[in-house]
């Protein structure tokens, strides 16, 4: 019985992975989950993360699998086309937070080129806030709503904050410094998103850390005119101010908040069943 058991796992581990397909699309890179559904659906990573990180891959599966949707899992470039993993941050960081927007529309244009007439777009993290950004411009009109995975929220005094307590130096001077540079101009500095003593572009530096409405989820979440479900975790500690920040906001009909109980930022276990569960719903014609 056991044998049979173990046989059992592998013929299974093997078909779910037989069943996820490495794609490039003009430079760019995702993995492609192929179901028979006519919605498909678009998903995104976090902060300097990739796309067959835990969460990603669990969903992707999940809505695939047992959801019958097709899956796009794009993973984002960070200038370094081909890459895996989490990012390095011993590289000399040239990308941009707003980088993303041009991406999603990338990959959201070459669903549309395959046929698919009605995408659902979802991500997880900054990649949410990212994803907002694309949103509330000027998505595809092959969209038809969205999923945002505990998006991230930006306030700049926080922000402010935050670096300094953790990296010993005020975040302003920084941003003084590097807004007197060329763009192009390479700086060392204490920390950079979660790398520490990193080398950065002041292009780059200013586009993560100056202060600009599209790094906040609720702000963008009031220019966004599609159906825009928002998932929150209960025991969330990354983005915990997001269910206060969704109410204070006074947001449209169109956006809704679903709280999972005993979730946290990542939405570990059985929590990311229930995050694809949402996901299906919300691409049901």
């Amino acid at each position: 019985m056991r044998a049979l058991t173990c046989s059992l796992l592998l013929s299974l581990s093997t078909s779910m992975l037989s069943a996820q397909e490495a794609i490039v699309s003009q430079g760019l890179d995702a993995d492609w989950y192929p179901a028979d559904g006519e919605t498909a659906v678009l998903l995104l990573h976090g902060t300097l993360a990739h796309n067959r990180m835990e969460i990603i891959q669990t969903i992707a599966e999940v809505v695939s699998d047992e959801h019958d949707l097709p899956v796009l899992a794009p993973n984002l470039s960070y200038n370094l086309p081909g890459r895996t993993g989490m990012l390095d941050c011993a590289i000399t960081h040239r990308h941009k937070h707003s980088d993303a927007a041009r991406e999603i529309a990338q990959w959201v244009t070459y669903l549309a080129d395959q046929g698919y007439q009605r995408i659902l777009v979802s991500a997880h993290s900054r990649g949410g806030a990212q994803l907002s950004e694309y949103l509330a411009k000027t998505p595809h009109s092959a969209v038809i709503g969205a999923v945002l995975i505990a998006p991230a929220t930006f306030d700049l005094a926080r922000q402010q904050a935050g670096y300094e307590r953790r990296y010993g130096t005020p975040l302003d001077r920084i941003i003084a410094d590097a807004s007197k540079q060329s763009p192009d101009a390479i700086m060392t500095v204490p920390g950079f998103v979660y790398c520490e003593n990193a080398t950065v572009t002041a292009a780059s530096f200013l586009d993560y850390y100056a202060d600009t409405m599209y790094r906040d989820t609720p702000t963008n979440l009031a220019s966004i005119e599609l159906p825009v479900t928002v998932v929150a975790g209960s025991a969330d500690d990354v983005v915990s101010d997001l269910p206060d920040r969704l109410a204070a906001a006074s947001l449209s009909e169109r956006v809704t908040l679903e709280v999972l109980e005993g979730a946290d930022h990542f939405f570990r276990d059985l929590y990311a069943d229930d995050v694809a569960a949402l996901i299906a719903e919300r691409a049901a014609p």
